[in-house]
């Protein structure tokens, strides 16, 4: 089969643009034949074209003729349309916020709408055009992305995966405090290679098709965006938010730095790994492949093709570069990844150390500071007892000279001293005389 895949652009890593590469690899690797086309390409384009899948952005390099057409967006739509009026035409719908995210409302020409979501089904079922729709999961590739490491018992390093760069402060004031490092993949700083960005994160903030491909990583995953919050992926919350595709708006929590703060102590690190088996359990990329051929299957029209062994060759070619370029890939990041572990094991390990020795010298800074609070106390003990001494012959030596005092006023008062002192009086007065 030969298929034609459009979107708008193939500029940056984005839900749709990383769809379509997805689809297009695993469509390859069941023998179909694949061509993406895009008017506005950039760095992305070339990302998908060393994985092996051919993308044009001029009509006019398209083939000839396709079995099928797989639009993305109302921007192409109509040009694809009209370059395969033969061709079963298939709209998936991305989004329900901007119009050009909904099928185009001209009857006759759609055969079929794809919604990977309740969210999604509910739109196309309110749009004016009777079209069938087929639900479908959002797939992930979980050949290339795997977990590359365990999650930390408290959670370390926390990643927003994304473009939409709105609640950065927010959860950075949230979590910042609690210890956790808090980095922006997206936007401006952009990664093909997810598996790596988020090796060593805990936690990964996304909604969409981000917050899958972090649970395919095995990490955390906090639905939060622009658009909303939901909170932790769980196997509880997982139907809810599946349904509403990680949109943040699954059920009805409003999340403030509170809200934040609060939810960052649910935190498990057994959250990666159940992420990992809701992945591989319900959006496998080959599944999601099979399912969407079997949908369209009955509507497509056998087609002969001479050129088979020719065109089968370039696709066998194109796979085998395709995966030559994924070998080289794991063989560059191994020692980099283990390197980055070693690195982050020694920054523990000095963090770990230098807390330690914080609280040795805390600890003998306490003994001093207690011993010294001892001898204090003692000198207290002793000045005090030399004050009660000092005070006791205070108090003796006054009571010893009251009673002089006492003896010497009752020897005055007698005859005896009376007549003595007239004695000593005469003495005198004979003396001085003589």
């Amino acid at each position: 089969m030969r298929l034609v895949l459009g979107n708008r652009h193939m500029i940056a890593a984005g839900g749709t643009e990383v769809h379509l590469l997805v689809l297009g690899e695993h469509l390859q690797r069941l023998g179909h034949e694949v061509v993406v086309y895009a008017p506005e390409l950039g760095p992305f384009a070339d990302h998908v074209r060393r994985r092996g899948v051919e993308i044009v952005a001029n009509a006019r390099e398209l083939p000839e003729a396709c079995d099928v057409v797989f639009s993305q967006d109302a921007i192409v739509v109509h040009d694809l349309a009209e370059r395969f009026p033969g061709a079963l035409h298939v709209f998936r719908v991305c989004g329900d916020v901007a119009d050009f995210q909904l099928p185009p409302q001209v009857a006759g020409e759609l055969d079929l709408i794809v919604a990977l979501s309740d969210r999604y089904v509910r739109a196309a079922e309110a749009c004016a055009v009777d079209v069938p729709v087929v639900r479908l999961r959002v797939p992930i590739d979980t050949d290339r992305l795997v977990p590359l490491g365990a999650l930390h018992e408290r959670p370390r390093r926390a990643v927003l995966l994304g473009n939409y760069l709105e609640r950065d402060v927010a959860v950075t004031a949230a979590w910042s405090g609690a210890g956790l490092e808090v980095e922006r993949i997206g936007g401006s700083v952009q990664s093909y290679d997810v598996a790596t960005a988020v090796a060593d994160a805990d936690i990964v903030i996304a909604k969409a098709r981000a917050a899958l491909d972090a649970m395919a990583c095995g990490r955390a995953v906090y639905v939060f965006d622009v658009f909303g919050g939901d909170g932790w992926v769980t196997p509880a919350s997982y139907p809810a938010l599946e349904a509403d595709n990680f949109a943040g708006q699954a059920t009805g929590r409003v999340l403030d730095g509170r809200a934040l703060a609060r939810d960052l102590e649910d935190y498990r690190p057994e959250m990666g790994t159940i992420n990992r088996d809701l992945i591989l359990q319900h959006h496998g990329a080959r599944d999601h492949v099979i399912a969407f051929l079997a949908a369209i299957a009955d509507r497509v029209p056998a087609a002969r093709r001479d050129d088979v062994p020719l065109r089968e060759l370039s696709r066998l070619t194109a796979m085998q570069w395709s995966w030559e370029l994924t070998a080289r890939e794991f063989r560059t990041m191994h020692w980099p990844l283990r390197e980055h572990a070693a690195q982050s094991e020694q920054r523990a390990a000095a963090a770990s150390g230098a807390a330690d020795a914080a609280v040795r010298e805390a600890q003998a800074a306490r003994r001093e500071a207690e011993a010294a609070a001892q001898a204090a106390r003692a000198e207290r003990d002793a000045a005090e007892e030399r004050a009660r001494a000092l005070e006791a012959r205070v108090a003796a030596a006054e009571a010893a000279a009251a009673a002089r005092a006492e003896e010497l006023a009752a020897m005055r008062a007698t005859r005896a001293w009376r007549l003595a002192g007239s004695f000593w009086r005469v003495k005198d007065r004979l003396r001085r005389s003589g």
